[in-house]
């Protein structure tokens, strides 16, 4: 027997060793799993409720020397009364019913401008010059009226004497006396065209356009050389009485309902500390802005002093009537999952029930509750956050 089959054959008990161990691995591990299924772990300590307070399936119940009475402040729901809303903001605007737009009644070219723009005028004050062609044509015309005018008259005259001795008959007179009425109606148109241009002549074929009313000039769109014609896009300029001014505020869809005419108004401005003007709403407009969803809203204010400029930034406040039978609470006493608000009344025994409301806007921290609430009624004002938990939680 060679070397290398001693070799070998020693080796040959080395695989059955391997399985055997294998084989051992394998029950431990059988053994591992049978303990770890046949051992048990001790659940979870129930919570101990909190002391004092008991909960039911709509409300909670506290002892009188509950803890969470520390955390919880009540408050009785009052009639909700007259308030006003938030200041919304406005700017002042001339009355459209003291102000006067002016144009031309012929069309030309601007000589002369005499005013700016924010200078007070009186009426009859010249405001600009005009020079036009068309002055020269209703100028002659008139004159030309006047001429044969005069010529009807002494025709008429000159007839009215030949009948008078038979030199002529009759008739003639009666047609001396036609032609002369007609002279006198063509004189009388002549004069009035050139009356309706309510301007002033000047040398040549100029006018002068005068401030129709006293006032201010609010708007200026004229300028030396500029050729002008009576229907020319907008005016060329506007003078406006501004003892009297209008607030101009513009409220959204959902404000606007509780703004009515005759509601009262203040009115302040940040330009002038200390101010605050009131009025009442005298008109709320019937379309909608179709870009800002608003509705405008004009209060009319006495302006004496002339501190009320056009274009100024003002901030305006309406009065607002609650609903019928609203009541008010601390805006903190409602509570909202998302879909519907609530509050927690309190039956004066400890109990506190959960009951759906429907609430107004808030202001000033509070709200009105439209509907689910009595006056009188004690309701959770703080703290009622600490209720809802514990009603979520459970018994």
């Amino acid at each position: 027997m060679t070397e290398a089959s001693i070799d070998k054959t020693a080796a040959s008990p080395g695989p059955r060793r391997g399985r055997l161990g294998l084989a051992a691995a394998l029950a431990v591990s059988l053994v591992g799993i049978w303990l770890s299924a046949s051992y048990g772990r001790e659940g979870p300590v129930a919570a101990a409720p909190p002391a004092g307070l008991t909960v039911g399936p709509m409300g909670i119940s506290l002892d009188a020397g509950a803890p969470q009475w520390r955390f919880l402040k009540l408050a009785t729901g009052e009639a909700a009364r007259d308030r006003w809303t938030d200041s919304e903001p406005a700017r002042i605007t001339i009355d459209q019913a003291r102000a006067s737009r002016v144009g031309v009644p012929v069309a030309g070219r601007v000589t002369r401008v005499f005013v700016e723009l924010g200078q007070r005028v009186t009426r009859g004050e010249p405001l600009f010059a005009l020079a036009s062609p068309e002055i020269a044509a209703l100028e002659a015309e008139r004159e030309k009226a006047g001429v044969e005018l005069e010529a009807a008259r002494s025709t008429f005259e000159r007839v009215r004497a030949l009948v008078a001795t038979r030199a002529m008959p009759a008739k003639e007179e009666t047609n001396a006396r036609h032609q002369l009425e007609e002279a006198e109606v063509g004189q009388r148109l002549a004069a009035a065209k050139m009356r309706s241009l309510k301007v002033s002549l000047d040398a040549g074929h100029e006018f002068t356009v005068p401030a129709p009313r006293d006032g201010v000039v609010v708007e200026k769109s004229v300028l030396v050389d500029q050729q002008v014609s009576p229907d020319s896009s907008g005016a060329l300029m506007v003078v406006a009485d501004l003892s009297s001014v209008w607030v101009m505020a513009d409220l959204f869809e959902a404000e606007a309902p509780a703004v009515r005419p005759g509601v009262a108004a203040r009115v302040t401005s940040p330009s002038l500390p200390g101010m605050e003007e009131e009025g009442r709403v005298e008109m709320v407009s019937s379309v909608v802005d179709p870009a800002r969803h608003t509705l405008p809203v004009r209060i009319r204010l006495a302006n004496p002093q002339g501190l009320l400029r056009p274009n100024l930034y003002a901030r305006v406040r309406f009065a607002a009537a609650p609903p019928r039978d609203a009541v008010e609470v601390p805006a903190s006493a409602v509570l909202s999952d998302g879909e519907r608000q609530y509050v927690y009344v309190e039956d004066g025994a400890g109990r506190f029930a959960r009951r759906e409301v429907s609430v107004g806007a808030a202001h000033e921290g509070r709200v009105a509750v439209l509907s689910g609430l009595h006056a009188g009624e004690t309701v959770a004002a703080e703290g009622a956050i600490l209720l809802d938990n514990e009603l979520l939680l459970g018994p």
